[in-house]
């Protein structure tokens, strides 16, 4: 069972290869949201993915997919939605849909894309490669993009696969007193043991809706104790711990806080 686990994550991206060869994806709805009145450009060809949300055309512009973010370098998951991009359209000619704003802060073009009929987009989040975040103005399909993350999560779809590990329930204090960030550690992750077994969270990570991220060491969670994770800096002590961030990780309009185990599967998620 062990080995058959660790293969399925290449089993899934030799499917995905497959499909895209014949062209043909299963969906459980509309991939295909773009209309003709859209302000659109075709004719690029993709000569390189860089990650699993941001692609190189052969003109040398870089694309990064709007309205989903997918594992970083090093993280869980980020070979596999790099790969299953590289399959849906690597050598392929997409075409670029722009919805407000023209580049990011790196130069980045912002925009959806579509290969033949398919949203690629859209397909990352459906498939569990990558999940919703869309990001003001750039909010044309938000609708979509959580819908497609429901059903990815409903059914266990890649980043949404789920840990044995069902011991915690976890709450945020995310908008400190005053101005957050002269007031960091007011800010804080609540993570607390409803379970009857002690656990080492070594490796485990806290992760936002965007890039943010913290990884545990060793340290033994005990039944009916809780760990206090603080956005600014101290001295981790007994349950608490300190992120080290020199601004506000959480935002106080909606978020979604991500604990995965060592092995990177979801432990629980948490929306506001």
């Amino acid at each position: 069972m062990a080995i058959l686990k660790k293969l399925l994550p290449l089993f899934t991206i030799i499917f995905l290869i497959i499909l895209c060869g014949c062209g043909l994806y299963y969906d459980y709805g509309d991939s295909s949201s773009r209309s003709d009145n859209d302000a659109s450009s075709s004719g690029f060809m993709v000569k390189e993915v860089v990650d699993g949300d941001t692609i190189i055309l052969s003109d040398n512009s870089r694309v990064r997919l709007i309205g989903i973010n997918t594992p970083e370098y090093g993280m869980y998951f980020y070979g596999e939605a790099r790969e299953v991009l590289e399959a849906m359209v690597l050598s392929r000619e997409v075409v670029l849909e722009k919805d407000i704003s023209e580049v990011d802060k790196y130069g980045r073009l912002l925009r959806y894309v579509y290969m033949d009929d398919l949203f690629v987009n859209l397909e990352m989040v459906k498939r569990g490669f990558a999940n919703a975040y869309t990001y003001p103005p750039d909010v044309k399909y938000t609708e979509k993009f959580l819908e497609a993350e429901r059903y990815a999560r409903s059914n266990n779809l890649g980043l949404w696969e789920k840990s044995k590990i069902d011991i915690v329930k976890i709450d945020i204090n995310y908008d400190a007193s005053g101005n957050d960030n002269l007031n960091l550690n007011d800010e804080y992750v609540i993570i607390k043991n409803i379970g009857t077994d002690s656990v080492n969270i070594y490796g485990w990570t806290v992760k936002d809706s965007g890039t943010s991220i913290y990884k545990f060491g060793s340290y033994i969670f005990e039944p009916a104790f809780t760990i206090y994770l603080y956005t600014g800096s101290g001295k981790d002590g007994e349950c608490k711990f300190y992120w080290g961030s020199s601004k506000p990780i959480w935002n106080n309009n909606h978020d979604t806080l991500y604990l995965r185990d060592k092995e990177g599967l979801l432990i629980e998620i948490y929306n506001y």
